[in-house]
């Protein structure tokens, strides 16, 4: 017996049918079965995505005390003026260094420049800072940086260049005071509702 006649016996007949059967459930999986399988899945897994979501929220939702605390903490140092104020980056950048060429004139000391540093972020509160350049007499530039760290908003100097300027006069020695060149490095507070 040679294939074509098993093909065309009953034990032939069972297996193509077997076979035509086998081979439709496996086109049916392929185009219904495993698409609605894989969305399942991929409908599983945006769940269980959501459920994490929810869980980082409930735990903000948790600590929702210590927030307002925090909040309120800041509310009142800017209150009391530690803080620069403003409602943007810019308006506090500005403040800080209208606060500084203040300070300086204050101290009868001459500004060279003011140039923005980035910004440093320390224990949660965001520092707004500026490189101050300025030149005077040692008793001007150590009242400027007296000045500096003191009254509100707080300022704190984390950096000081001083350099001598030897002033050569021709002619009769004179008694000059010599000038100083001093740079700082200033950082203020900013309140977070400026950092938008």
């Amino acid at each position: 017996m040679n294939w074509r006649e098993q093909l065309h016996g009953a034990a032939g007949q069972r297996a193509m049918f077997v076979g035509v059967n086998l081979l439709a459930l496996g086109l049916i999986y392929l185009i219904f079965i495993e698409p609605a399988r894989r969305m399942v899945a991929d409908g599983a897994e945006a769940i269980a995505q959501r459920h994490q979501t929810l869980a980082r929220y409930e735990a903000v939702v948790a600590h929702e005390a210590q927030i307002q605390d925090y909040a309120r903490q800041v509310a009142e140092t800017n209150g009391r003026g530690e803080l620069f104020d403003g409602d943007s980056e810019g308006v506090i950048g500005a403040n800080l260094q209208a606060r500084l060429k203040s300070i300086s004139e204050g101290a009868q000391v001459t500004v060279r420049s003011i140039q923005m540093l980035p910004e440093k972020s320390f224990q949660g509160v965001t520092l707004v800072g500026a490189r101050l350049d300025v030149s005077g007499v040692y008793e001007n530039i150590h009242a400027l940086a007296r000045a500096l760290e003191g009254k509100p908003p707080l300022l704190i100097i984390t950096a000081a260049t001083l350099r001598s300027q030897a002033m050569m006069m021709w002619g009769a020695p004179q008694e000059i005071e010599a000038e100083i060149e001093a740079q700082f490095d200033v950082f203020g507070g900013a309140p977070q509702k400026g950092r938008q």
